[in-house]
């Protein structure tokens, strides 16, 4: 009796931990010249500087937190967006950014669909426009990678066997 109510508790645990569906994107990029193709098309960037996007996205709230950084320009920063676009295709704004804060650093940004599946598709890039580079100075294509999340599941299965574990031994004594 006592073996099937472990079972019936261990497969409604097991039910329960297996329906969540959230995933968690880890949100990466390198920002440079060469990306923005200043002066000279895709991979003939003459301007200067470097930099790096990073953040979340998480598909079950729809929010996108990032930090996007930069040193070394030629002027000061007139504009900041992340735009659609393949690498190496420029495209129209996808989301606008509140500042030119460095580090600028923003949290729980409400995705649409669009923009989500834009994202992850790797369709988007960061660009920096300064005085001297109106059309964006340093530019970087947003990578989204799935953060590994251990299996619940896997979890039970370890608990279960522990406790078969420590049953087998106290039988034995």
């Amino acid at each position: 009796m006592k073996i099937l109510s472990f079972l019936y508790i261990a497969s409604l645990a097991l039910f329960f931990s297996s329906t969540s569906n959230a995933t968690v994107f880890i949100i990466s990029g390198s920002i440079d010249p060469l990306q923005a193709g200043t002066n000279g098309g895709f991979g003939g960037g003459s301007g200067s500087g470097t930099g790096s996007v990073s953040g979340t996205y998480d598909d079950s709230t729809n929010l996108f937190s990032y930090n996007i950084s930069w040193s070394d320009l030629t002027a000061g920063v007139t504009n900041i967006h992340f735009h659609l676009g393949a690498p190496g295709v420029g495209g129209g704004v996808a989301l606008s950014v509140p500042s030119f804060d460095n580090p600028l650093i923003v949290n729980d940004v409400l995705l649409t669909g669009t923009q989500e599946t834009d994202l992850l598709a790797g369709n988007w890039y960061v660009n920096i426009h300064t005085g001297g580079f109106g059309g964006g100075e340093i530019r970087g294509q947003v990578s989204a990678t799935v953060v590994p999340e251990p299996s619940s599941a896997l979890f039970l299965g370890l608990g279960a066997f522990a406790l078969m574990l420590r049953r087998r031994s106290s039988r034995s004594k």
